[in-house]
């Protein structure tokens, strides 16, 4: 394992798209502008969920810009880039009054002859980045890099701190610290123009997040002082339309479990590799009545109950079905046609009809 001092050479360049960071960082106060946000939350892929110390890291310069999508590669801008990154803070209050600042990283080095650029982060940023016990988690940083507004950065993390309910309460002046908004932006009108509408259409136009709505629900006078905003992932959405899919299929074929043999079940609610997705080849029941899928001879589950049963071979069978339509994503269609929710429905159809055709 790499020494606090080693330099890691990332000779393929950035490979994880995944990011964890304390809680405490989505609602701290940070003047970053987009591009600092970018990338920021694109080097913090480079630690890993077990590290127990900052290590240093060295990229191609290219790499690490047009990774973030930035046009400009010439050495000005690098240095400018790193310069900016190397100042930023992130500032912290606490629910006692205190007061906290901590720089972000505490050293870029550019080699304009080789074009590289080495970076690490500052150690006093440790309980914010390494063994975590609480974080907010994106599983896809590429969300990040596509947003224009430095807002919609913010506010999607915020949401993803959340990630397991369907809304977040905000105070407006919590809000308007966190995201150092200009002062003449005095009430939520003017916040609501310029800062929420503006980050909601990107965040629903290119995350896999949907924000439903925008609620105040607190007022002092007529003054509006917290907001809820609602919101869902976009999986779930469409988990929700393939699933009535997938039950009419059921019922057209008079409740035969049949009708979903040659479709793939996965043993795992977040399947990583195909190892964890079996195809269902049998599906028996006894008189209880117990009900068991097969993968061959192998037993995939058991339940009692044909409702509880549908409702686990359904939920398998959904996870298998994104798993594999990732997989095939990834290969083969670009991120603006997958974030297309009908284009991935059909999608997934497709692939419905192709497993059903298998064992045929």
């Amino acid at each position: 394992m790499p020494e606090h001092d080693d330099i890691v050479i990332l000779d393929k360049g950035f490979t994880r798209n995944q990011s964890r960071t304390s809680p405490v960082i989505s609602t701290a106060r940070a003047k970053m502008s987009a591009n600092e946000l970018k990338a920021f939350y694109q080097i913090s892929t480079l630690v890993k969920q077990d590290d127990t110390d900052f290590l240093i890291y060295e990229i191609s310069s290219d790499d690490f810009v047009k990774k973030l999508g930035f046009s400009e590669t010439n050495d000005s801008y690098i240095k400018d880039l790193c310069r900016g990154l190397l100042k930023q803070i992130f500032e912290i209050e606490r629910p006692d009054g205190t007061w906290e600042a901590y720089s972000i990283f505490s050293s870029f080095k550019f080699k304009p002859k080789v074009r590289t650029i080495t970076v690490r982060f500052n150690d006093e940023m440790k309980p914010f980045l390494l063994e975590l016990t609480q974080y907010t988690k994106i599983h896809q940083v590429e969300y990040i890099r596509q947003f224009e507004s430095k807002y919609a950065i913010r506010i999607y993390a915020l949401l993803k701190d959340y990630r397991l309910l369907s809304y977040r309460d905000i105070e407006i002046e919590a809000l308007k610290k966190m995201l150092v908004l200009p002062k003449s932006y005095k009430d939520f009108t003017d916040i609501s123009r310029f800062v929420l509408m503006p980050a909601v259409k990107e965040i629903n136009a290119k995350s896999d997040l949907e924000i439903y709505s925008i609620e105040p629900i607190e007022k002092q006078g007529k003054k509006i002082v917290r907001i809820r905003v609602n919101f869902g992932n976009k999986t779930d959405k469409q988990a929700n339309q393939i699933m009535k899919y997938l039950e009419q299929r059921y019922k057209r074929s008079g409740q035969d479990p049949s009708v979903f043999y040659g479709f793939y079940y996965s043993i795992s609610d977040e399947p990583r590799s195909k190892g964890e997705i079996f195809r269902i080849t049998k599906i028996e029941a006894d008189s209880r009545p117990y009900f068991t899928a097969f993968s061959e001879k192998q037993t995939l589950f058991a339940v009692l109950g044909k409702k509880e049963f549908m409702k686990r071979l359904l939920g398998g069978i959904y996870k298998a079905l994104i798993f594999m339509a990732d997989t095939e994503k990834r290969q083969s269609l670009d991120l603006d046609q997958w974030q297309n929710e009908q284009d991935k429905i059909t999608q997934m159809k497709r692939i419905l009809d192709s497993w059903e055709k298998g064992l045929k």
